[in-house]
């Protein structure tokens, strides 16, 4: 396998875990985190775990869907 095909590889396999997981899974185009939401969801993109300004912030980074 080539590099590029390894991380095309990669990023499928982290995809299929985070599905597994429940999660949306999708990644922040800025390659800042990947949505939390559950998968189907029909609204914005959110990580609510990273981009987390403090403790007390309900969510992270948001994105909209491509």
């Amino acid at each position: 396998m080539t590099r590029q095909q390894d991380a095309a590889h990669d990023e499928q396999a982290a995809l299929a875990a985070g599905r597994a997981a429940g999660y949306c899974w999708q990644l922040n185009p800025e390659g800042r985190g990947r949505c939390t939401r559950s998968p189907g969801h029909d609204d914005d993109h959110v990580d609510y775990y990273n981009g987390r300004q403090s403790d007390t912030d309900v969510e992270g980074y948001r994105w909209p869907q491509s």
